[in-house]
């Protein structure tokens, strides 16, 4: 922790022990630089200087008196209950601070609003992320006269509940009046219309069976007040159709009764769903205000930080214990991807500190220390973090206020006097830092960036030198150049010193004064092609830490390396070694033939091969031969070239089968041919540098690695009877399969006409991502990827087929049981779907449940084992039936004489008949023995 922290830590543990009679009654006058030097054990003059340094940044406030005191700000403003003007160095007397209260103790009266803003504080991005949706909500809560109706959208974990909770402090604070805040979470009823009703609105004695006294609703208990509809989307149709008088007539009436009541309830809706597909419109309409909370990885750096840091403050108010936590942890936690959002990083902190809360009890430790030993999933902990180095460290003890966050932020810093490939590549960094996007990612993104910032800086023809008046720090870099000539026995030109003096220069400058930048972070895996002096750059940086006495970080050994091989790359390119393959694929009977051969005969090497695509050649075909090239050739690193149509998913398949990487360039003609192998011949092979290269000249071009996952797969669902019964499909598979589909799996709906050329095709894909299977009603050849028409997905081995797709064994053991839950889901929706159609008095999920449950005993009482087909059949006749007979269908009363007297297999019509008793009592019917035989013929015809 920095000095100054310490100080304002120690100012703000003193400042929390005075009371506020003591500041009203001025017999506190505040805290001297000597004070707080003799608690600490730092000199005077080094504790003035960083009091008057936290004047400055508003964390004190100053009296102007002999001796000078200093107060914690903060704590200052909390006992006052006053927002204070910064800097705060023009008061006599801390008392002053307290004019429009003073000689009173008791809390301070405020009028309705003077101190309602503050609320919205609480809200960590508040000024930021969050500024344009609190400006929202507050218009929408202001506006008179009564107020609008919110709708909070966003992911699931975001805060929204936070934020409809924080409103309602708001509106509170504001009339200086306790206000109703009713939650409702719409899922717990979105299935049975009357008890939401019920719920919702209340109900008067004899409303229905069992109403044996009159019972307010939430929305009569939330009048005056905020009526909080948590998940939203998951009430039915009537169930938002059930809101409209509330929402336009501001009244509303009990189950029971044709009465209605006057009510002013302001309704907070919720929801991760898109809203114009979840929602009827007609519901939208009346809700005026839609609010987008963002998500986790759309907050800044510091946001994420404040986050982190209030969920350790308020642990160690939980446990009532201090927490001693490292920066570098710190910075870690909130750089994480959290896919659940701002819950998801609350439940990952609590678990560290839970853990260790354990560790501190078996040692009995008083403060509990979070540091890397409690991250659960090593590979995640960066190279840094085994540093010697003494990490410096947070303390958050129990009642204290949250942490600013300021200090923890990287400070900005110049970098016009660095070289041209430090300024782009910090400038880069910090772009993508902004963007928050997670470590991973920027990882990503800064691989494609390094090469070509590279070949911008020895592309500058007139390098001079940075260092001009500092002759003892010139020396020593010269010294360190020549150390370096000597190392690898090279002898540079005077522009490739100058571009190796800037470079050394500028790695000195920044780790002298910013050396915990994160960009330093990162170790030697930014850069994944092989680095030719890697060994000796360990033994240069250690020269260069032992001539200027600092550490190089890691990825330091990583640039150093690069900027070798690319001084000696250009002595060298006779010398040159092609390891990538090229091949040509295109269309015609001899396009790629052609376009190789000239290509070659230019550049005088025989380095591009091709591969012709005649009109006949089927799909397959043409990839059999492109993997049987290969695999005879052994080919590690391929630079694929394709014209059109299906080759273009042929990098994917390639790169994933054999375990390469591979660089596609799609829609090739002669002259970007030309231009890669310009690059290639006389600049670099390496993937990263051809990657930046090529879309420096606009080419359509994608890089597949052996070791990163780029892809994401694609099911096309696709029916000739139009997008509609292919968007049931897709639900329908999605309510079936559930979490056993792919995290990487995506289900696109298209209409036949647009599976039927893949340049079509091409414009829904994104650029990694490829297709898996396609189902529909007829076949297309177009694409190598199997296809399951609709009538085998609707049969018995459809699940199979499917799942076989997906990649499960089916010889395991592990797939039988998974595909049996999946069939199960299967049955349900579908029949589910098919007898909603069908039931209009019933529950239809509630009667299916019963109906599964009779016919998996009849099939244990007889020892049968009937085919999906016979189930569904059963299910979706046996519910009708019911739903008939509950209506006293005459079609089936007329048919209870039928008498089966003299039918054989009177066990089996037995079985079902005792089956069914069960559905009989409850619903008060009685099966015909007509309907016994039927469902006899369904089972065993």
């Amino acid at each position: 922790m920095r000095r100054i922290d310490r100080v304002a830590r120690e100012l703000k543990r003193m400042s929390k022990s005075i009371s506020k009679s003591e500041l009203i009654e001025g017999s506190f006058s505040g805290f001297t630089a000597k004070e707080i030097s003799e608690s600490l054990q730092i000199a005077r003059n080094s504790i003035s200087e960083d009091l008057n340094e936290l004047v400055k940044e508003g964390r004190a406030i100053k009296i102007k008196s002999r001796p000078v005191y200093f107060f914690d700000l903060q704590i200052l403003e909390y006992r006052s209950g006053q927002k204070i003007e910064i800097p705060s160095d023009q008061y006599l007397k801390i008392k002053d601070f307290f004019k429009s209260s003073e000689n009173q103790i008791d809390t301070v009266k405020y009028s309705p609003g003077d101190n309602s803003n503050h609320i919205f504080n609480e809200i960590i991005g508040s000024n930021e992320s969050m500024e344009k949706v609190i400006a929202k909500l507050k218009a929408a809560m202001l506006y008179p006269p009564f107020g609008l109706n919110v709708l909070l959208t966003g992911e699931a974990g975001v805060g929204k509940n936070k934020v409809a909770e924080t409103v309602h402090k708001y509106m509170e604070s504001y009339q200086q009046q306790s206000i109703p805040f009713v939650y409702f979470n719409c899922s717990e009823y979105h299935s049975n219309p009357e008890l939401l009703t019920s719920h919702l609105f209340g109900h008067v004695k004899g409303a229905f069976t069992g109403a044996e006294a009159d019972k307010a609703g939430l929305i009569e208990k939330a009048n005056n007040g905020f009526l909080f509809l948590d998940e939203v989307h998951r009430l039915t149709s009537e169930g938002q159709e059930k809101l409209f008088t509330v929402l336009d007539r501001r009244s509303y009436s009990r189950m029971g009764e044709s009465l209605y009541h006057p009510v002013n309830v302001r309704i907070i809706c919720a929801t991760t769903e898109d809203v114009q597909s979840a929602l009827l419109q007609t519901f939208l309409r009346r809700i005026q205000v839609v609010a987008q909370i963002p998500s986790l990885a759309e907050r800044t750096e510091k946001e994420r930080l404040e986050l982190a840091l209030s969920f350790f403050q308020q642990e160690s108010n939980q446990i009532k214990k201090s927490l001693k936590v490292s920066e570098e942890i710190l910075k870690f936690i909130a750089n994480q991807h959290y896919p659940g959002n701002v819950g998801q990083m609350k439940s990952d902190i609590q678990l560290i500190c839970a853990e260790g809360y354990l560790h501190g009890m078996t040692k009995n430790l008083k403060t509990i220390s979070i540091d890397f030993n409690l991250i659960e999933d090593k590979n995640l902990i960066p190279a840094s973090a085994d540093s010697d180095e003494q990490p410096e460290e947070i303390f958050f003890i129990p009642g204290d206020p949250s942490i600013r966050v300021d200090s923890l932020l990287p400070l900005p810093k110049a970098i016009s006097q660095l070289d041209p490939f430090y300024s782009l590549l910090l400038k880069e960094y910090k772009e993508l830092q902004s963007s928050n996007l997670s470590r991973q990612d920027i990882l990503a993104f800064l691989r494609e960036k390094i090469q070509s910032h590279f070949d911008y800086t020895f592309q500058q023809k007139n390098v001079a030198r940075i260092l001009q008046d500092d002759n003892s720090m010139l020396h020593k870099i010269d010294n360190v150049v020549s150390h370096i000539e000597q190392s690898l026995l090279l002898s540079f030109t005077k522009l490739k010193k100058n571009i190796l003096i800037n470079h050394i220069y500028s790695l000195i400058s920044i780790v002298s004064n910013t050396p915990g930048d994160s960009l330093f972070l990162f170790d030697k895996g930014l850069v994944i092609n092989k680095l030719d002096y890697f060994e000796e750059v360990k033994k240069i940086c250690t020269h260069i830490e032992e001539t200027f006495q600092i550490n190089c970080p890691p990825v330091e050994l990583s640039f150093m390396s690069l900027f070798l091989q690319r001084l000696s790359h250009e002595d060298n390119t006779a010398e040159k070694k092609y390891d990538n393959d090229v091949v040509i694929i295109a269309h015609g009977e001899s396009t790629a033939s052609s376009l190789a051969g000239y290509t070659n005969k230019l550049f005088q090497k025989n380095v591009i091969q091709a591969i012709d695509i005649p009109f006949e050649q089927p799909v397959n075909e043409t990839l059999n031969l492109l993997k049987q090239l290969v695999d005879k050739q052994n080919i590690k690193k391929l630079v694929l070239l394709v014209d059109v149509g299906s080759p273009m998913y042929f990098g994917n398949i390639v790169s994933k089968e054999f375990q390469i990487d591979v660089l596609m360039i799609k829609d090739i003609n002669l002259l970007s041919i030309i231009e890669l192998m310009n690059v290639i011949m006389y600049e670099s092979t390496d993937f990263n540098y051809l990657l930046s290269a090529m879309h420096d000249r606009n080419l359509k071009v994608v890089l597949y690695q052996k070791e990163l996952s780029y892809d994401s797969q694609v099911i096309i669902i696709t029916c000739a009877t139009g997008i509609g019964a292919a968007i049931k499909i897709k639900n329908l598979l999605q309510d079936t399969f559930g979490d056993y589909l792919p995290s990487n799996l995506r289900l696109l709906t298209l209409s036949y006409e647009e599976t039927k050329s893949v340049d079509k095709l091409s414009g829904y894909l994104e650029e990694h991502e490829y297709p898996l299977a396609m189902i529909g009603t007829f076949e297309t050849d177009l694409l190598d990827v199997p296809f399951i028409p609709l009538d085998i997905l609707f049969s018995e081995k459809g699940i199979e087929n499917l799942m076989v797709v997906l990649g499960y064994n089916m010889d395991s053991k592990s797939s039988k049981v998974i595909q049996e839950e999946i069939s199960s889901n299967y049955i349900q929706n579908v029949s589910l779907e098919a007898i909603a159609n069908h039931i209009h008095v019933l529950n239809p999920q509630k009667l299916l449940i019963e109906m599964k449950s009779v016919y998996e005993h009849i099939c244990r009482q007889l020892d049968i084992q009937p085919s999906m087909l016979i189930m569904l059949r059963f299910l979706i006749h046996c519910c009708c039936t019911v739903e008939r007979l509950v209506a006293d269908d005459v079609a089936i009363l007329k048919s209870k004489n039928f008498d089966p007297g003299s039918l054989d297999n009177q066990k089996e019509r037995s079985v079902i008949k005792l089956s069914l008793r069960q559905i009989e009592l409850s619903y008060d019917i009685k099966f015909p023995a007509i309907e016994i035989e039927y469902i006899y013929e369904v089972l065993f015809y």
